[in-house]
């Protein structure tokens, strides 16, 4: 069960899944304050609420897996003087083939997400996409993945190559992460307290309500907004299973952009902020190593 725990958890969304441990339950918050250290740069403030729920489903011991994944984010905040609210609902749906070859796994998942600006009443704000994604053991340490992450964005098609490393170094850390989406150091001070660096790069659109600006051609107006935060965490655990988590850091070329998109023209205006983020989750852990 451990084994089919631990590659369930290379399916990769806003932040979340790690090889040394899988959070069955987590719920995180992170803001970042309007005031950035460039006085060029775009006013953006962000106030961002996540919330997910794993379910592993082994079909026999040590075979195949289903993985369910259903979950929440609210973003809220100021770019450039405007207001902005938007939500995303979703559902992942992954399946773990084991041993298609020696030493292979594969992982394969769909994604379908309702992202929109909240309180608004927008019928085609579906998105859909998913990951497949290998897995090479090499040794009991070290494993290498490759993948190809696809998802339906309102600015258009948006693939994604994905390389990964899951190793352990030594008893005290681990390097675990899919490349470019997340990559994370960890170290052991005592069973009860990790500390480590954390880098994260999220894209994701939303569906908006037409602005100042209108087209006469048909599409969609939306909100794009790009993060990479790089920052240091500390993880404290409460008990065995709870874990109380504090990060801090700072954003890379973090981009908000309002957008259209139509048949025959792509509107786009872009905001950039790089400023300090602060962040606070809480979760149900289970560590495999």
């Amino acid at each position: 069960m451990k084994k089919i725990i631990l590659l369930s958890c290379i399916i990769f969304h806003l932040l979340s899944y790690a090889q040394p441990y899988l959070d069955l339950v987590k719920l995180s918050y992170s803001y970042s304050p309007k005031k950035a250290l460039n006085e060029k740069s775009s006013p953006l403030q962000s106030n961002f609420f996540t919330a997910d729920i794993t379910f592993p489903i082994e079909l026999k011991k040590g075979g195949d897996a289903f993985i369910i994944n259903p979950f929440f984010t609210n973003n809220q905040g100021e770019v450039s003087a405007k207001d902005f609210h938007v939500i995303s609902k979703a559902l992942l749906i992954g399946f773990l083939k084991k041993d298609i070859f020696p030493n292979w796994n594969l992982l394969s998942s769909f994604i379908v997400r309702r992202n929109a600006e909240v309180d608004i009443v927008l019928n085609d704000d579906w998105q859909y996409g998913g990951i497949v994604l290998a897995t090479w053991k090499k040794n009991q340490d070290v494993s290498f993945k490759f993948g190809l992450y696809y998802n339906k964005e309102f600015f258009g098609n948006y693939f994604m190559p994905l390389v990964g490393l899951d190793w352990k170094i030594n008893a005290k850390n681990n390097l675990f992460g899919v490349l470019p989406g997340y990559m994370i150091f960890e170290h052991k001070v005592t069973p009860r307290f990790y500390y480590g660096f954390a880098f994260r790069a999220l894209t994701n659109s939303y569906l908006e309500e037409p602005g100042d600006i209108t087209f006469p051609d048909q599409g969609k107006y939306y909100l794009r907004i790009d993060d990479n935060p790089l920052g240091m965490y500390a993880d404290t655990y409460l008990s065995k299973k709870i874990v109380l988590s504090a990060e801090a850091g700072y954003t890379i070329l973090r981009r908000y952009r309002y957008g259209f998109k139509g048949e025959n023209i792509h509107y786009k205006t872009d905001y950039k902020n790089d400023n300090f983020y602060f962040k606070a989750s809480l979760a149900y852990r289970l560590r495999l190593r």
